[in-house]
């Protein structure tokens, strides 16, 4: 049956973390595959790292579809200390066991001052603002923009959505909000927390780096794009407090923080201008899954938000689990109510 589905976009298609993410098609989440065993017990993590890569090869898929650039070029998953050494070789071991492809690099793998590595050959790389403008072109979904939505109101007749672009009546409301749900719905107001995410971005170099790369327990990411370009983003851990916000801006201690890590694993392009600086807010969730389901008082509004910094390895995959729900199915891990009382 035809639908018509209108998306209100706060400010424009991309404009958020779905466009400014560092780009890593990885397979697996923010923990390793060995913490995620102890945290969600084997059977949930086997299920969870294999809708990583569903959701990898679908992504590839979309991006081939559209043109969008995407490479496959495996990634570096790196350990920075004896600890994590441990523990992405435990995660190599277990992996392996469970059918996924994975090689333990016992040294660093890339000869640039850190300590261990594993590589994950299937792995890629993509352009994510690209890839989201393509999705919603081809989903033939309205659009309108600049329409940042600040309440919604159940009536009989539908669910009043109140936006800054003007107000929709609507049979079924479906939440794509991540970090800013709490402001839109109290109910999610202890099972979502913002987190900034800041990235810089290098002039063009000779190439330094194939691979994706996710090292110091996620909290550094980089890439080198094929125009020479280097991304890197990360160091949220060191001022938790000060990023947990909704604002938007760089700081000081962050980007410095990135610049450092250049110098300490790329020395090369230590003298190369900065080109771009910019942030992205992500939403994280107590147990780190993302959240599912649709508010107990009024079922007609769903949400798939709480990526953990991780909606491009997920996000695919968690809206199907959003869409078996609503089909009267089962949100299965990612199911809101484990921690919700409000939700269905």
């Amino acid at each position: 049956e035809r639908r018509d589905i209108l998306v209100l976009d706060a400010r424009h298609v991309a404009g958020g973390a779905s466009g400014r993410n560092g780009g890593l098609l990885l397979t697996g989440v923010a923990h390793s595959y060995a913490n995620a065993c102890t945290l969600y017990g084997r059977d949930t993590t086997r299920e969870l790292w294999s809708l990583t890569v569903r959701n990898r090869e679908a992504m590839i898929g979309w991006a081939t579809k559209f043109g969008t650039p995407v490479r496959r070029c495996g990634s570096y998953i790196l350990a920075c200390d004896e600890r994590q050494a441990e523990e992405l070789n435990e995660s190599v071991a277990l992996m392996r066991e469970d059918g996924f492809k994975a090689e333990w690099h016992a040294s660093d793998p890339l000869k640039r001052n850190f300590v261990a590595g594993m590589y994950i050959p299937d792995d890629g790389a993509i352009q994510p603002a690209a890839l989201t403008t393509g999705l919603i072109k081809a989903s033939g979904a309205q659009i309108r923009e600049a329409s940042e939505v600040y309440a919604l109101e159940s009536q009989d007749d539908g669910v009043l959505v109140r936006s800054r672009g003007g107000d929709v009546l609507a049979q079924r409301v479906f939440l794509a909000t991540n970090a800013w749900t709490p402001l839109l719905v109290a109910e999610f107001a202890d099972a979502i927390v913002p987190g900034r995410g800041q990235v810089i971005a290098t002039a063009p170099a000779p190439e330094v780096l194939k691979e994706a790369c996710y090292c110091d327990d996620g909290f550094e990411y980089f890439q080198q794009l094929p125009d020479g370009r280097f991304v890197l983003g990360g160091y949220r851990n060191l001022a938790f407090e000060e990023e947990r916000t909704y604002a938007d801006h760089t700081t000081p201690t962050i980007q410095s923080a990135l610049e450092a890590f250049l110098a300490d694993h790329f020395p090369e392009l230590v003298e190369l201008p900065i080109e771009r600086r910019w942030s992205g807010t992500m939403a994280f969730t107590p147990d780190g899954l993302p959240l599912v389901g649709r508010l107990r008082r009024d079922e007609r509004i769903a949400f798939a938000v709480g990526f953990n910094g991780h909606g491009l390895g997920l996000g695919i995959m968690v809206a199907e689990h959003l869409l078996s729900d609503l089909a009267g199915g089962d949100a299965g891990m990612f199911a809101a109510r484990r921690m919700m009382p409000g939700a269905l």
